[in-house]
C-alpha cells in the first residue's frame, strides 16, 4: 500500500516538474520500476545477512575461545549441556565438566595453536563453519616439534547464541603427513 502511495506521489512530483507536458506512461513506469529495484537492493543485504551474520558471530566466538586458551570462557560459546565430538580422534564429551577437561587437555597439548574462521552458514538451529588450525606438535600428538596446518569444519546445533552440539571434521592424515608420521 505504501509503494502505491509513493508511486502516486512520484507521478505528481514528476508532472509538477514537467510543467504542462504530460508524463509518458513508459517513462513513469520505468522510473517507478527503478525506484522499486533500488528499494529492494538497499533492503536485501540486511535481510540476507542477518542469519549468516549470527552464524559468523558464533563461529568467531568459537575461534576466539580456542585461540584464547581459557576454559573459563567456554560457556560464552557453548551451552553447559554441550556434546562435543572430535570425529578424527573419536572423542565425544558430554556436559560442562567433561568439556572443560577436554578443552584444557587440548590447550596443554597445543599451547601455541591458533584457529582462523572461514565460511559459515546457518539455518534455524543448525549450521556449520570452516576453520583452519595451525599449531606445533609440542607436546602435541607425538612431540615432533614440527608445525602443521589443517582445514576442518564444525557442524553445530545452536541454542540461543551458543553451541549445544559440535562435531569437528578434519583430515588427521594431513597432520600425520606434515609431522612425518605417514
Amino acid at each position: 500500500m505504501r509503494l502505491v502511495s509513493l508511486a502516486h506521489d512520484l507521478k505528481a512530483i514528476w508532472q509538477a516538474k514537467g510543467g504542462d507536458r504530460p508524463v509518458g506512461h513508459r517513462h513513469f513506469t520505468l522510473a517507478v520500476m527503478c525506484l522499486c529495484v533500488a528499494m529492494v537492493l538497499i533492503g536485501s543485504p540486511a535481510r540476507a545477512e542477518n542469519p549468516q551474520s549470527r552464524c559468523a558471530r558464533i563461529g568467531q566466538k568459537w575461534v576466539d575461545f580456542w585461540n584464547v586458551h581459557d576454559v573459563a570462557t567456554a560457556f560464552n560459546v557453548f551451552t553447559e549441556e554441550i556434546v562435543y565430538e572430535d570425529v578424527p580422534t573419536s572423542q565425544v564429551v558430554r556436559g560442562a565438566e567433561a568439556f572443560q577437561v577436554f578443552a584444557q587437555g587440548f590447550f596443554d597439548a597445543f599451547p601455541t595453536s591458533s584457529f582462523e574462521l572461514g565460511q559459515s552458514a546457518c539455518q534455524g538451529q543448525q549450521g556449520f563453519f570452516e576453520w583452519t588450525w595451525s599449531g606445533v606438535d609440542e607436546p602435541g600428538f607425538f612431540g615432533t616439534g614440527k608445525p602443521f596446518t589443517v582445514r576442518g569444519v564444525a557442524v553445530i546445533a545452536i541454542q540461543g547464541n551458543r553451541i549445544s552440539r559440535n562435531s569437528d571434521f578434519w583430515d588427521f592424515a594431513t597432520v600425520l603427513t606434515q609431522l612425518g608420521k605417514l
